[in-house]
């Protein structure tokens, strides 16, 4: 039997896929062959894509490799309604949405499958229905969280509050086949929030990851040849992986650095991401007398993260996902708030440091404590990548959502 895959997923577009070398986040999908073909659209690529040859027109398709095939749409459907843009978006997610139920029919898709149970959930929801094939919703958030943190919705452009993704959500969560969360605290987040628990389990972020970050650090190329783009000579430093959003708490690295340097620690720190905080926390680097000390990376690719995160005298992670995954599988010492799923990962004492969340002044004594006793961070190091093995395995965890799409594949053929 045929099996094929359409995955409606808005974390990053083609071109943003090809600069950070994503690709085996977005292959991975087919789960070694069980899907024949897996077709990835993101609705709207072009509203994030830098590299766009134009903002409207049609979805671009794009061959991904042999069994994949990315479509990246576009915000406005016409040049000549570039003033009404509401009204152009409206047209591309028709004629998005026309071309998807088309493929659909042709391709005879199996599933569906949506990367947030918000704008894409409904996407997803409406081409699932109307086509009678199962819908699977990954939920990688925990929203509820996030929004007590920043008062803010998730998605501000697409709904007006987030009272009204609360409802989006539930109306999703609560009509999927299947929801699959990264982790369990956003597990119990989606049964909080609609989902059914009997049709509801974990894809871990292990078979996201690049194959570089998997390989034992030893056999990597780990030249300081790299970091001299930063810093006229070697320096010790942290690194932290991630967006530079209010959301991810980045400001808190800025000032761990800031203290661990006033204990006497000659330090460097690698932010490695971007967002639209960047300019804030520049002048908060310089306002503590540390901006010639903080490197801004901006987004970087899978070769260079791979190099980089083993030589890192610790990974500071105030909460990250699949970063969080590729810093344990590189060995790197860690240290992480106890927010989201960081604390099925990171124990104190045993696989790193878990301090309690925002508070950057234990998140510093970690970091100190690492600099201070190279073998224990080398132990902690060690410990983690062998906990990222067990928990994060990419062949067992390709076999679990093999064997998931199994039962929810054969329920819908009974």
């Amino acid at each position: 039997m045929q099996r094929r895959l359409l995955v409606l997923d808005a974390s990053y577009a083609y071109e943003a896929i090809r600069a950070r070398q994503l690709e085996d986040s977005v292959t991975c999908r087919d789960l070694d062959g069980f899907f024949e073909h897996v077709w990835t659209v993101h609705p709207f690529g072009s509203l994030v894509s830098e590299g766009a040859t134009t903002k409207f027109g049609e979805a671009e398709v794009h061959a991904l490799a042999a069994a994949h095939t990315f479509i990246d749409g576009k915000i406005g459907r016409f040049d000549a309604l570039d003033a009404v843009p509401l009204l152009n978006f409206a047209a591309s997610q028709g004629d998005i949405l026309a071309k998807l139920t088309t493929l659909i029919r042709k391709e005879k898709i199996s599933a569906i499958r949506v990367g947030d149970p918000l704008y894409n959930g409904l996407l997803g929801l409406l081409l699932a229905r109307t086509n009678g094939i199962p819908l699977v919703v990954r939920v990688n958030a925990n929203y509820d969280k996030i929004h007590a943190a920043t008062g803010k919705a998730m998605m501000p452009r697409f709904f007006r509050s987030y009272r009204l993704e609360k409802k989006v959500v539930r109306f999703v969560l609560s009509r999927a086949d299947l929801v699959a969360a990264v982790n369990q605290d956003n597990l119990e987040y989606a049964i909080e929030n609609g989902a059914h628990r009997e049709r509801s389990t974990i894809f871990r972020y292990g078979n996201l990851i690049d194959k570089r970050h998997v390989a034992p650090p030893e056999t990597r190329d780990l030249s300081s040849e790299v970091l001299k783009e930063f810093w006229k000579e070697p320096y010790r430093f942290i690194m932290c992986v991630g967006r530079l959003e209010t959301v991810k708490h980045p400001d808190d690295i800025v000032r761990v650095l800031a203290e661990v340097r006033r204990r006497g620690h000659e330090l460097k720190a690698l932010m490695v991401g971007d967002g639209q905080e960047r300019a804030s926390l520049t002048e908060l680097a310089r306002e503590l007398g540390v901006v010639e000390h903080v490197a801004f990376c901006g987004n970087r690719g899978q070769e260079w993260l791979s190099q980089v995160i083993p030589q890192a005298a610790a990974v500071v992670s105030p909460i990250t996902g699949r970063a969080l995954s590729e810093a344990a599988f590189g060995a790197a010492p860690i240290v992480a708030y106890d927010l989201d799923w960081q604390g099925e990962l990171i124990k104190t004492g045993e696989t790193g440091e878990l301090v309690p969340a925002r508070d950057w002044m234990k998140m510093a004594d970690s970091v100190e404590r690492f600099l201070s006793d190279a073998p224990y961070a080398r132990r902690m190091g060690a410990a983690v990548r062998k906990r990222a093995f067990d928990m994060l395995d990419p062949a067992t965890l390709d076999q679990h959502e093999r064997n998931e799409y199994e039962k929810l594949l054969g329920r819908f053929e009974r």
